[in-house]
């Protein structure tokens, strides 16, 4: 079996899971939690809030709607990467010293301040924009580290912090690569602003339509 990084591309339930090169990708998980999060927190607190607003001013505002979302940073998505990083010679950078194979979550989402939101009057619309996906961390499991040498003499005691870097480097580099990942938490970004919007545009001015884009 060569060394490197293997691609493996299987097609499962998208229900179950979508696995792009090494990634495992769970749909249901933190997606499934957030929106289940936002249900809740719209049905027993925004939507009572929503009514005591109404009967003191039937206006909806964008300050009302910003107070709604205001919610900072948020992951909206985690990948599982399996992957194999390779540590190089400091002095000859062609020469690779080892291989290391490891486990890494990716969270990625958005930062919720920069969320656009826009009210059309003429057409009587709310349009919110969801700013760009970014990740928003990259955990290297250390306890899965796994080393490949081609010379055992460099198995020494500070092997392990060189490889858990090349490592978080590697998966970084990957995950950016991955469209699938950003594809991923933007949806799951629109369907949490939606969650958290509609109830209350439903409730303080029916004849506004949402649009999240």
């Amino acid at each position: 079996m060569g060394l490197g990084k293997k691609k493996k591309q299987q097609g499962k339930d998208l229900l179950k899971s979508v696995v792009v090169k090494n990634y495992s990708v769970p749909v249901w998980g933190l997606g499934a939690l957030i929106l289940v999060i936002v249900v809740l927190v719209v049905v027993f607190i925004v939507v009572p809030a929503a009514r005591n607003s109404k009967k003191q001013a039937e206006v909806l505002t964008v300050s009302t709607l910003e107070k709604i979302i205001d919610v900072s940073e948020l992951s909206t998505f985690t990948a599982v990467y399996n992957g194999i990083a390779q540590v190089v010679d400091e002095e000859n950078p062609e020469s690779v010293d080892y291989y290391v194979s490891y486990e890494a979550k990716v969270n990625a989402g958005i930062n919720f301040d920069e969320v656009g939101i826009e009210m059309e009057e003429e057409s009587q619309t709310i349009r919110i924009t969801v700013p760009p996906v970014e990740l928003t961390e990259v955990n290297v499991d250390i306890s899965s580290l796994d080393f490949i040498f081609y010379d055992k003499s460099l198995n020494t005691s500070a092997v392990t912090e060189t490889a858990f870097k090349a490592c978080e480097e590697d998966v970084e580099k990957e995950s950016q690569e991955q469209e699938a990942i950003y594809e991923l938490a933007q949806q799951n970004a629109k369907n949490v602003l939606t969650a958290l919007v509609k109830p209350i545009v439903d409730q303080l001015d029916t004849e506004y339509s949402l649009v999240v884009e």
